[in-house]
């Protein structure tokens, strides 16, 4: 049974096992692009919202009227509560000091300039539009190709490569703002 075959049917029927096999099949792809939205070190938070989602599928799926495929209403949903608890929760990466800043541009390499310097790119990562630190997170973090991160957010993959570029030249500039040039 396809995805609009199993949405239609659940509507009509609440059988919890078609349900299921909605929640089966895209489970890990949400998790994946709820994770993507919040960045690293937000796995709890990724887990939660990924529960809501489904909580709200179930409840709003009668909504659904098959226009579009069942995976990218899923996933607009998914993307548009993740941005609304973004929003919400207004996460945020403390700013670095002038003195760490200093110590970083002087090329000190110890673990801690390393990890301050994770700090900064992570910091410079929350600046980006949604969309392009979706697709750097995707990428870079996640480990997904082009392709993967093309149909998980239902665009072309030149699309994808566009967006990479662009995030990638708009990371380049906030860096260079900041006074820092490590990231070319």
């Amino acid at each position: 049974m396809d995805d609009e075959s199993a949405a239609i049917a659940y509507v009509r029927t609440r059988d919890p096992q078609i349900f299921r096999l909605l929640v089966v099949r895209h489970h890990e792809r949400i998790l994946r692009l709820v994770a993507s939205l919040l960045g690293p070190h937000a796995d709890l938070d990724a887990e939660e919202i990924t529960q809501e989602v489904f909580i709200r599928v179930c409840a709003r799926l009668d909504t659904f009227r098959g226009e579009a495929r069942f995976g990218t209403w899923l996933y607009r949903l998914a993307y548009n509560l993740t941005i609304e608890h973004r929003r919400l929760a207004r996460i945020s990466v403390p700013h670095l000091s002038a003195e760490v800043l200093e110590r970083m541009s002087a090329g000190n390499t110890t673990d801690d300039l390393h990890e301050e310097r994770g700090k900064f790119v992570a910091a410079l990562l929350e600046e980006l539009p949604d969309l392009y630190r979706t697709v750097i997170n995707l990428r870079y973090w996640l480990d997904h190709s082009v392709e993967e991160i093309a149909e998980l957010l239902d665009v072309p993959a030149g699309t994808v490569k566009s967006y990479l570029f662009r995030a990638r030249e708009q990371l380049k500039s906030l860096a260079k703002e900041q006074g820092q040039d490590f990231l070319d």
